[in-house]
């Protein structure tokens, strides 16, 4: 196969609106592409191809940048950001690039990801990097470096959720509060309606002057 000067991944037929996931709340505009590198065809968010972060259908991961960086300390850091939003064969891309999480093109270049880093990192152990809207990219703007406790208390809603609310659950009869307090979880007893649940929740959080998000700030 022929390798062409752009090597964007080529649209193959109209483009289409539909969901990263079964219980996402939002739908996305995706398309089917043709990969200039080896020619298979992948479906894949419109978004991730046009702003340059999709490139091909994965088949040339790690390839895209020759830079000797791969020992440095915060190396796997750029490559997991890189590949969870731009490579569709990545095991969570569905969570990242498949919802229109991108990499902003700066940090597309490791050099000056590592740079960022390096001035911004706080030197000290259990901090990653953490995206402060779970909802927007990667980019200076939206990103610390934090905790697992912060980022426990910053996690968006998971897919698999069915109440629409962080911490409550349904056995189909009872409702269950929980909370994730010092990594740890606690349970906040079982009620009759969600609603009791979730006031529960969100008195436990204000009584205790904890972190966590309450109902109303997802």
């Amino acid at each position: 196969m022929r390798i062409e000067d752009d090597m964007t991944p080529k649209l193959i037929g109209e483009t289409y609106l539909k969901k990263a996931t079964p219980n996402s709340p939002q739908r996305y505009k995706y398309g089917i592409y043709r990969c200039q590198y080896c020619g298979k065809e992948f479906e894949c968010i419109t978004r991730g191809v046009t702003s340059g972060n999709t490139k091909s259908c994965g088949c040339q991961r790690g390839r895209w940048f020759k830079h000797g960086l791969e020992s440095h300390r915060f190396y796997s850091t750029w490559n997991n950001m890189i590949q969870r939003c731009t490579n569709p064969n990545h095991k969570v891309y569905k969570d990242y690039g498949g919802r229109g999480i991108t990499v902003c093109e700066e940090w597309l270049d490791i050099t000056t990801f590592i740079a960022w880093a390096e001035s911004t990192h706080p030197n000290m152990e259990g901090y990653t990097l953490d995206r402060i809207d779970n909802d927007k990219g990667y980019s200076p703007e939206n990103c610390r470096w934090a905790d697992r406790i912060t980022q426990n208390t910053n996690q968006r809603k998971r897919n698999t959720n069915t109440s629409g609310y962080v911490g409550i659950t349904s056995n189909g009869a009872n409702w269950t509060a929980r909370i994730m307090v010092n990594n740890k979880r606690v349970g906040l007893g079982t009620f009759l309606t969600k609603e009791e649940a979730v006031q529960v929740r969100d008195n436990y959080i204000i009584d205790n002057e904890l972190p966590n998000k309450l109902s109303t700030e997802y």
